[in-house]
């Protein structure tokens, strides 16, 4: 670290840095932790070197330190240098061919690991990198076109694992088929480079994920294009070029035709404008794009029939000319012609509106931004060329038009270097949501596709790389943006439907062999689906039995309510959702929860169960399941109350399912024996042939075992049981007898392995979480749901003891400069204490409505004058009426009043949110202060309190 700051402080342009990363393998390791932090925050990273220094802005070798830092935090580079003595990094600056370009080179003994370049004329612009480390993308790229065709990458490669790649690519390809023409329309214009001279199409992404999606555009295979140092680290490129599809043809040949009609109609775009919020400046540059947009249309088709003609009549070179002044105006037809198509699809009823949506999602997934409460799409533009027959201008307002006649309404428009941003938020969002919900179905099936793949490759890219380069790492699709940003938009529709959606119980049924009732999900008048509960006699069962899309919508809603369901086809009776109570139990809907509980109420008032079993099935429905999921694998969570321990284990019984969990756990970068442990319960069983089950008693009698120590005898069944420890010894006993295993007799594994995540497990998952990982955020949190749930508030804490030291190597330390807009540092913060308030007062801890936290901040002016801020965190309402039904929602919140400059800058220092006068703080502001080492755990028992959801009936 002292190296990079090294880099700001002295001249690095013209001479050679060098720099041992490592003198032992233990200081790698710390080097890297550092760096990580910075990485975690790059513009206090930026800041410290502008206050070094004085510069309002970064300079361009405090910009340098930060490129090398990024790369020593990212995820590979850390992995090839752990471990690794004599690493050297050289900086310096070459001009090639009248450009300037900065090197940081990564050397070991000659070799060079990784080479990075950036463009010193244009901002440090990144390039593409060389070295070994490139190489080893390069092997991740062989294992996904190889999983992509099917075959067989490497010899020796662990086959069931191989083979669980290739079927989950398989899913990922019927997934991106279900919803073709949605990706097409909404990639089309966004992500893709189309060329309509050779009717080829070029896609290309830094995510595998969003990769996968452009096999329906173009019949190609997937390809890396070049690896580069970007902000966040190394990039890949994927790539898909090919011929269009069928699709992409009916498209853009179907957009042709209606844009000649639209031509003709002239349609005023203008209108489109007047309904969104923007400048005053946009808006006038918008409304003269969208006045001469149809002569602009006119001139581009004129051309392109013209260029189209002319190909017919040109041959050789000249033909090849003229091709590629076609392949030149794809930067146009890309957009229009989908869009176009779009509009006219719609109105004609070929894309139903619930597609529409779907449209517009896709689009903002390739070329845009998702927040829990906004979305944004990027619209830009051939600004480039020299003559651009279009600009940005144009395609932000026909995209608008066509989100008009798709019956969607954008809430603003906002400009942007080279771009705009159209955005969703508040009612707009809301309706697009609404709309988006009967595609959700189609959303989940795309997401767990890519999500069993992402967990299938991991293993096997770890089990490759480790092979050919001897480090650990895995390629981890998960924490790809555009899978990040799939798994919001369907938290969105989940969110929607769990906040709107009515469930209603029929009457107790017992007509048939087994009580039952029936339980419907309304989304206003509409059912959306129901499923049958049983009582049978044991346990309770929930079933639906009927069509694909019925059975898919079902497992949809029952997910968003936060249950776990999937479709499974049963011969002779067809597609089925079934639960049982824990399955049951984990829908954590209030108006689910009554529904059971009613059903249940209802068995016990009919005499239907008994006591026991009653008072078991309410605990049950009351505290919920205790199963937590991370790597594929569904955890059972334990809360030893008399030693105060908390287990999270699984319980495999095959061999094979013990080898998978592990190899899914080391592929997510947990260690055996550190981070999880796996031992062996119960043992063997050997069944003997019968006529040789007399001689294998008379062996063993004699090999100087002891029955009932050594082994035991079941005679009904022929067969010896023994601990796996005397499994070998029996077994060679029987052999010395001149008995044949899988001839005379056979050992089968009759016990379960159990897996348990250790407490450092526990904290390294935790890791994960705090570095944004979404899996791991899942998990802590469910993990904490779950002990609370079922095990109350001294589980809780022994989980916060727990992992306390993992959340603190994260935590922001005190002192802390304020700067203002323009980076002058105004103060600093000095001190963070807390209070909790019950009624107004005081007091020791509080939990509940009536309990609140008080925050004083205490920051220091240039003058030494000392002053504080405080804010108070409460439980504010939020009730939502459905028939005669309040459920009464609590959200915790902050509203301080900011009365200068100074506090302003104090606050959004501590919170990322301020201005002058009321500042309306939420969850996301909490969890910024949670960040500090002296308001963590103030913060988690706060939280801990919140209030229950509360259900009253109107009269």
């Amino acid at each position: 670290m002292a190296a990079l700051l090294s880099l700001v402080t002295g001249g690095i342009f013209g001479v050679s840095v060098e720099r041992a990363l490592a003198e032992r393998g233990e200081w790698t390791v710390g080097v890297l932790s550092v760096v990580s932090a910075v990485r975690s925050t790059p513009l206090n990273f930026y800041d410290a070197f502008s206050s070094a220094s004085g510069d309002e802005k970064p300079s361009e070798a405090k910009k340098l330190a930060f490129r090398i830092a990024t790369l020593l935090a990212d995820p590979t580079m850390r992995a090839v240098l752990a471990g690794r003595q004599g690493v050297e990094v050289r900086v310096e600056q070459k001009t090639e061919n009248g450009k300037r370009l900065v090197y940081a080179t990564f050397v070991e003994n000659g070799r060079v690991l990784l080479k990075a370049p950036w463009d010193a004329d244009k901002g440090l612009t990144p390039l593409s990198v060389e070295g070994e480390v490139v190489e080893l993308f390069k092997e991740i790229a062989n294992l996904a076109a190889a999983a992509s065709s099917g075959s067989k990458p490497l010899e020796g490669l662990n086959e069931e694992a191989w083979k669980r790649v290739v079927e989950t690519v398989r899913m990922v390809k019927k997934a991106v088929e279900s919803t073709v023409k949605a990706v097409t329309i909404g990639a089309l214009p966004t992500d893709a480079f189309l060329k309509p001279g050779y009717k080829y199409v070029h896609s290309n992404s830094t995510y595998l994920s969003q990769t996968f999606t452009y096999l329906a555009l173009a019949e190609g295979d997937i390809k890396i294009e070049r690896v580069y140092p970007s902000e966040e680290g190394l990039k890949p490129v994927w790539y898909v070029v090919g011929k269009y599809t069928k699709t992409v043809g009916e498209v853009l040949s179907g957009g042709h035709a209606v844009l000649e009609r639209l031509l003709e109609s002239d349609a005023d775009l203008k209108a489109a404008l007047a309904e969104v919020k923007m400048s005053d400046e946009l808006k006038k540059a918008l409304e003269t794009a969208a006045g001469e947009f149809w002569s602009r249309v006119r001139e581009l088709l004129a051309l392109w029939k013209q260029l189209e003609r002319e190909v017919n009549e040109k041959e050789d070179e000249e033909r090849e000319k003229v091709v590629m002044e076609i392949d030149s105006l794809g930067k146009y037809l890309r957009v229009l012609l989908p869009l176009a198509y779009a509009v006219v699809a719609y109105k004609r009823g070929e894309l139903s509106r619930e597609e529409a949506a779907l449209v517009v999602i896709f689009a903002v997934l390739y070329d845009g931004s998702v927040y829990r409460d906004e979305i944004r799409l990027y619209v830009g533009g051939p600004e480039k060329e020299e003559k651009p027959i279009m600009t940005h201008d144009h395609f932000t307002a026909f995209w608008l038009w066509a989100l008009r006649e798709l019956g969607f309404r954008p809430s603003a428009v906002y400009p942007d270097r080279g771009k705009h941003h159209i955005v969703f938020r508040g009612a707009e969002l809301n309706e697009l949501v609404k709309v988006l919900v009967p595609m959700l179905p189609a959303l989940h099936q795309l997401r767990d596709a890519l999500a069993e793949f992402a967990d299938a490759f991991r293993v096997i890219t770890r089990e490759v790389v480790k092979r050919k380069f001897g480090i650990e790492w895995a390629y981890d699709v998960r924490n790809e943006g555009f899978f990040k940003k799939l798994e919001e938009i369907i938290t969105m529709a989940e969110d929607y439907i769990y906040r709107n959606v009515t469930v209603e119980r029929g009457q107790l049924d017992t007509s048939g062999q087994l009580p039952k009732t029936v339980i419907r999900f309304k989304l206003g008048d509409e059912e959306v689906a129901h499923i049958t509960v049983y009582w049978t006699g044991d346990k309770l069962q929930a079933q639906f039995i009927g069509s694909r899309e019925n059975a898919e919508k079902l497992a949809s809603v029952i997910r968003a309510l936060g249950g776990k369901a999937e479709v499974k086809y049963v011969k002779g009776k067809g597609q089925v959702v079934r639960l049982y109570t824990d399955g049951i139990a984990s829908i954590r809907h209030g108006d689910w929860l009554k529904a059971v509980r009613g059903f249940v109420d209802e068995l016990k008032g009919e005499g239907l169960i008994d006591k026991d079993k009653y008072e078991q099935l309410v605990r049950d429905i009351t505290a919920g399941p205790n199963v937590v999921e991370f790597a594929g694998t569904e955890f059972t969570v334990y809360y030893r109350g008399q030693s105060n321990r908390i287990d999270v284990e699984y319980h495999p019984r095959s061999e094979a399912s013990k080898n998978a969990v592990v190899d899914a756990l080391m592929a997510r970068g947990l260690r055996e024996g550190v981070h999880f442990t796996v031992t062996e319960q119960g043992g063997y069983e050997i069944r003997v042939a019968d006529e040789f089950y007399a001689k294998a008693l008379e062996a063993l009698a004699h090999s100087g075992l002891k029955e009932g120590e050594h082994y035991a005898v079941d005679g009904g069944k022929r067969v010896i049981s023994v601990k796996a420890e005397h499994k070998d010894a029996v077994v060679n006993a029987l052999k010395a007898a001149g008995l044949e295993e899988g001839k005379h007799f056979a050992a089968k594994w009759n016990g379960q392995y159990i897996i348990r995540i250790t407490y450092d497990g526990l904290r390294e998952i935790q890791r994960m979480a705090l570095k944004g990982d979404l899996e791991a955020e899942r998990f802590i949190r469910e993990l904490e749901e779950v002990l609370r749930r079922r095990h109350g508030d001294n589980a809780v804490k022994k989980l916060i003891e727990v992992l306390s030291p993992a959340r603190e190597e994260g935590a922001v330390d005190l002192p802390l400069e304020v700067r203002d807009d323009k980076g002058n540092v105004v103060a600093r913060i000095v001190d963070l204490k807390y209070e909790f308030l019950e009624n107004g007062k005081v007091v020791g801890q509080c939990s509940g409505e009536n309990c609140r936290l008080r925050v004083v901040v205490e920051y220091e002016l240039s003058s030494d004058e000392r002053r504080q801020f405080k804010m108070e965190w409460y439980w504010a309402k939020k009730q939502i009426k459905k028939d005669n039904t309040t459920a009464t929602y609590y959200y915790e919140t902050a509203r301080p009043r900011v009365k200068d400059d100074v506090e302003a800058a104090v606050l959004k220092t501590l919170t990322g949110k301020a201005k002058r006068g009321e500042v309306w703080l939420l969850a996301d502001q909490l969890d910024a202060l949670r960040r500090f080492k002296q308001l963590r755990d103030a913060v988690d028992k706060w939280r801990a309190g919140r209030p229950n959801i509360q259900y009253t009936l109107r009269q």
